[in-house]
């Protein structure tokens, strides 16, 4: 009943018995390897197979490298687009800047040239004038009014010339404390004594309101009148200061039927554009005029009053 019972090998098999015992093998290939190193670096034999494993080995090394490379190139992509980014902000600033510093030395240059004409202006009529700045225009549509403001020392007296750097502006009409009422040359039946500077013909210029030009009223239509005349102040009544500029001919038109040329003129002065406008105090007042003389039915002379 009692089987038998046989015992396991406590020796491994002959077969890993087998060759020299490993520190033998290690003396053998160090020695081997150290000849090898030996004869490499004095005859340099191995240099052909070096080169030929690393040309195999090349690729895998390159493969090897290309995730690090781009992550790299990923990295400097997006820290050369957040540089650009920024330059492109920096850039976009100061062009805003340059920009605005030039309109500002444009507008300032402007401003000056508008002055230095302002007072040339000022110096050609023996009058005084006073720097005043236009504030805001009338609101009313169909009345042409420009507001000017006025300090406390500014004697401003309606019946005034308002003039730009270009010429005739308009006529002060109302004066209040801190402001003035300027009425324009384009106001609907306004009228200003003129003279035409080519012949010193006078004339009458009337306004006639929003949108229209002005007109040299009841000029005969044989009258020396050609487009591109200018039309000066003349010293009529003595309204305005003489030799200032009002209006330039635009078109002259005669019609054979018509006793009168129509004749339309262009306002030399920015009606609408002006900032900075000079205020002319009024001529000095003329002699009344003389009385004239009434033939009565007995044939005496007497003075109409």
């Amino acid at each position: 009943m009692h089987g038998r019972v046989t015992s396991l090998p406590s020796e491994p098999p002959r077969f890993f018995n087998r060759g020299p015992s490993p520190i033998a093998r290690l003396t053998f290939f160090g020695v081997i390897s150290l000849a090898l190193m030996f004869i490499d670096a004095r005859f340099k034999t191995l240099e052909t197979v070096r080169m030929a494993i690393a040309t195999v080995v090349y690729p895998v090394q390159q493969a090897a490298l290309v995730p690090a490379q781009m992550a790299k190139s990923i990295g400097e992509f997006f820290d050369t687009r957040s540089e650009l980014r920024d330059e492109n902000t920096r850039l976009k600033t100061e062009l805003l800047q340059a920009s605005q510093a030039q309109q500002a030395q444009i507008a300032s240059k402007q401003e000056a040239d508008k002055l230095s004409k302002l007072l040339q202006i000022s110096q050609t009529p023996p009058v005084r004038a006073q720097a005043a700045r236009v504030v805001y225009l009338g609101r009313d549509p169909f009345s042409q009014k420009a507001f000017v403001d006025r300090s406390a020392g500014q004697p401003f007296e309606p019946g005034s010339a308002v003039v730009d750097e270009l010429g005739l502006l308009g006529q002060l009409t109302r004066v209040h404390p801190l402001f003035a009422e300027v009425t324009l040359v384009t106001e609907k039946d306004f009228a200003v004594p003129v003279k035409i500077e080519r012949t010193a013909m006078r004339a009458l210029l009337y306004g006639r309101g929003p949108g229209k030009l002005p007109e040299l009223r009841y000029v005969a239509s044989n009258a020396d009148v050609k487009d591109g005349d200018v039309l000066l102040t003349s010293s009529i009544d003595g309204l305005y200061p003489s030799n200032i500029r009002v209006a330039r001919v635009s078109s002259v038109h005669r019609n054979a039927e018509s006793a009168f040329a129509v004749i339309e003129c262009a306002p030399t002065a920015s009606v609408s554009g002006s900032d900075a406008v000079l205020v002319l105090d009024k001529p000095v007042a003329l002699a009344p005029k003389p009385a004239a003389d009434v033939v009565a039915a007995d044939g005496t002379s007497k003075k109409r009053r």
